[in-house]
């Protein structure tokens, strides 16, 4: 824009230079000869000033259509640099706000994972609880079975050495002779029966 101006300026300049010289030869000139001569030299002299002027002012028109171009150009310029800023911005917080958001559809998430970890979490402590006291439960019945099989295991090996070998007083009475056994002292039906009834007791442990 600046080299476009500069040619017909140059010219301007040219032509205003030419004509103050032709103007200052002419009034030169006539003071050398008679007063028509001068009255013509001042003539071509103020014609000459006027062209100056108007080749000056011309020039200073010039000068302000090319100023006010310049600024034209340098505003739009920055009209543009504003735009291109704004649109940086924008497309800055656009993409700020779709991080922000992501995160935050992120941290929903996780305090979602957070509050299912914890109520599964409390849901493992209650079942561990439980648990506990369930096997506490069946510990103790164990021990119960565990002493109650004894016990019956200890009646029954009682009842069968009262079986195999009995007592002198289970098979003889004082007044009866050695050699006579009396069956009914052993008590082989009361045995039978107690063993019976603890092989139902531990057939129904």
């Amino acid at each position: 824009m600046t080299g476009r101006h500069e040619a017909p300026q140059k010219n301007e300049r040219r032509a205003a230079l030419l004509i103050l010289g032709i103007g200052s030869a002419a009034a030169l000139s006539s003071t050398l000869g008679s007063l028509w001569v001068v009255r013509a030299g001042v003539g071509v002299a103020v014609i000459m000033a006027i062209l100056v002027v108007w080749v000056v002012f011309r020039e200073i028109d010039e000068l302000r259509k090319q100023h006010a171009e310049e600024l034209r150009n340098e505003v739009q310029l920055r009209i543009q640099a504003i735009d291109k800023h704004h649109a940086e911005s924008v497309a800055l917080i656009e993409r700020f706000n779709a991080r922000a958001e992501g995160l935050n559809n992120i941290i929903q998430k996780l305090r979602s994972q957070l509050a299912a970890a914890k109520a599964e979490l409390s849901s493992m402590r209650g079942n561990a609880a439980w648990l506990r006291a369930e096997v506490a439960e069946r510990q103790a019945r164990v021990a119960e079975l565990e002493t109650r099989v004894a016990e019956l295991e200890r009646k029954e090996l009682d009842a069968a050495e009262r079986l195999v070998d009995p007592q002198v007083e289970d098979i003889w009475s004082a007044d009866e002779h050695p050699t006579v056994i009396d069956l009914s002292r052993l008590q082989i039906k009361e045995v039978l029966e107690e063993q019976d009834r603890l092989e139902d007791q531990a057939r129904s442990a």
